[in-house]
């Protein structure tokens, strides 16, 4: 089913068994331009739709016409995973003299960015790390 928008570009809507087989393919190790290839889509709406399902799971691929215009509605959103996350790694990074990257690795953060988060944002726990290793020397 064909629709054309005010562009005047022609899309297509997608089923949920097409989207899920994209993921079925990507989990079995197709890369997305193979997928977007193989099956007539583009290559950034695959990714779309693999990142959507990393982050919410089954319920991301269900097409919105079919559920009402409404967004389904995760249980946890990714974003406050990561926040979750980065708190548990500062207060690792300023209890414990652990090197900064397999706390971040321990905490599934890229190390970069961590480091840069405390940096810039929280330098009261380099002051708690420095605290440590002046008492332990």
């Amino acid at each position: 089913m064909e629709e054309k928008t005010r562009t005047g570009k022609t899309y297509r809507r997608h089923s949920f068994s097409e989207r899920e087989r994209v993921i079925l393919l990507h989990k079995q190790g197709v890369s997305s331009k193979d997928i977007a290839r193989s099956m007539d889509l583009d290559d950034s709406m695959v990714r779309a739709w693999i990142r959507k399902y990393r982050a919410f799971g089954v319920v991301a691929l269900e097409p919105y016409w079919r559920s009402n215009g409404t967004k389904p509605l995760p249980l946890i959103t990714p974003h406050s995973d990561k926040e979750n996350r980065f708190r548990k790694a500062f207060q690792a990074y300023a209890t414990s003299l652990e090197p900064v990257a397999s706390i971040a690795r321990r905490y599934m953060l890229d190390y970069h960015s961590f480091k840069y988060h405390v940096e810039r944002y929280h330098p009261e726990l380099i002051e708690a790390r420095e605290r440590l290793k002046v008492v332990q020397y």
